[in-house]
């Protein structure tokens, strides 16, 4: 009489690969719908070069990818190709007025100012486009965090099928010892 511990091993692993494939599947699916409802279409990133995905909708790594890149070209044009950090951080909360009196030294267009002032159009630039860097940022880390989330539910998935065939020779193995005649 054989032992049935490797059939039993044999069944867990073909019935954990099922379960990761279907896992990943269903979790890349979730992330391509929910991305998908947001409705959020690829921009061009230039009138001459407007890219292979503009205008089609955010709903795999490729399209969120390529939306990553035309948010980055933007915002580049916009802010001279500063990042958030290297732009000036003008002193203000509402975006229109100066939030505390500022020396020359201190103010970002160099002259001086008190709290209340309306802001000059050098700072008001310049804190558009921190604002807009700023965004352009957190838009940016969303779409990446979808990107990881495709890679992961697609390795899992990928691995579950790894899995799921190793349950499968162990199978066979287990029914050719199982059968193999004894002497």
């Amino acid at each position: 009489m054989t032992s049935r511990l490797p059939r039993i091993l044999s069944l867990l692993v073909t019935t954990a690969g099922a379960i990761m494939v279907v896992a990943g599947v269903a979790v890349y699916a979730a992330v391509a719908n929910q991305l998908g409802s947001q409705d959020i279409k690829v921009a061009a990133v230039s009138a001459d070069d407007p890219g292979p995905f503009a205008g089609s909708l955010v709903d795999n790594p490729v399209a969120a990818l390529a939306q990553v890149n035309a948010i980055s070209h933007h915002t580049a044009a916009f802010t001279g190709g500063k990042t958030y950090a290297e732009l000036p951080n003008v002193s203000t909360k509402d975006g229109v007025t100066y939030s505390a009196d500022l020396t020359a030294a201190q103010s970002t267009d160099g002259k001086a100012h008190i709290a209340g002032e309306v802001l000059s159009e050098l700072d008001m630039k310049a804190y558009s486009a921190r604002a807009l860097a700023e965004r352009s940022s957190l838009l940016q880390a969303s779409l990446f965090m979808s990107v990881m989330a495709f890679g992961v539910s697609f390795f899992i998935a990928g691995m579950g099928l790894v899995v799921l065939a190793i349950g499968i020779v162990l199978r066979k193995l287990t029914s050719a010892v199982s059968t193999a005649p004894t002497h």
